[in-house]
């Protein structure tokens, strides 16, 4: 599945802003797959994170806050574990 640039950018540039729905999109846009969850929260995997499990022991787990919201320090994260796996490029930061 192609990576919506303008998700990404916004992920990037704005984690605090991006909706619940949207992270949860761009994780699968990623290659993230839902393995369950309960309440607000849903985990993932990715079949690459075995490569990083030493940096990531846990799998990714975004929640949904009260005002519909996805945590901004989640959204960092699949950020980060993306670039790790090499998902993302660095320079798509800037």
């Amino acid at each position: 599945m192609p990576v919506d640039q303008k998700l990404l950018e916004k992920a990037i540039g704005s984690p605090q802003n991006m909706r619940f729905e949207e992270a949860v999109n761009l994780a699968k846009q990623l290659g993230w797959e839902g393995i369950g969850g309960e309440g607000s929260h849903t985990v993932f995997r990715h079949p690459l994170a075995t490569n990083i499990r030493d940096k990531f022991p846990r799998p990714l787990n975004l929640q949904r806050g009260q005002n519909g919201k996805a945590k901004a320090y989640q959204v960092e994260q699949l950020l980060e574990m993306a670039r790790e796996m090499g998902l993302i490029s660095k320079q798509e930061d800037k």
